[in-house]
């Protein structure tokens, strides 16, 4: 079954995902949870994780193989950015 087609301007081809519904119901259940619990965190973000999600489940959201994140825009059709996260515990950020 393919759940998704995808297509990569770069090198003007398209990928199908042939996930089993089993495997994208539970990817799903992994975002969502990952949400609820970014939403717990940081309750005065709820609008940006909710956005966040909107673009992982759309399918706008791709990790590279570098830790890095490329990010489809959402209002210019052959946009992309490249998000580079970083996470620094709060204990180890306030020993440095």
């Amino acid at each position: 079954m393919t759940m998704v087609t995808s297509y990569d301007w770069e090198s003007d081809t398209y990928t199908n995902h042939t996930d089993t519904l089993a495997q994208h119901e539970a990817w799903r259940e992994a975002v969502e949870g990952m949400a609820e619990r970014a939403k717990h965190t940081l309750p005065d973000c709820a609008g940006r994780v909710d956005s966040a999600v909107k673009l992982v489940l759309s399918g706008d959201v791709e990790l590279m193989p570098d830790g890095k994140a490329r990010v489809r825009s959402q209002s210019k059709a052959r946009m992309t950015y490249h998000v580079v996260v970083r996470f620094v515990h709060p204990k180890l950020a306030r020993n440095s």
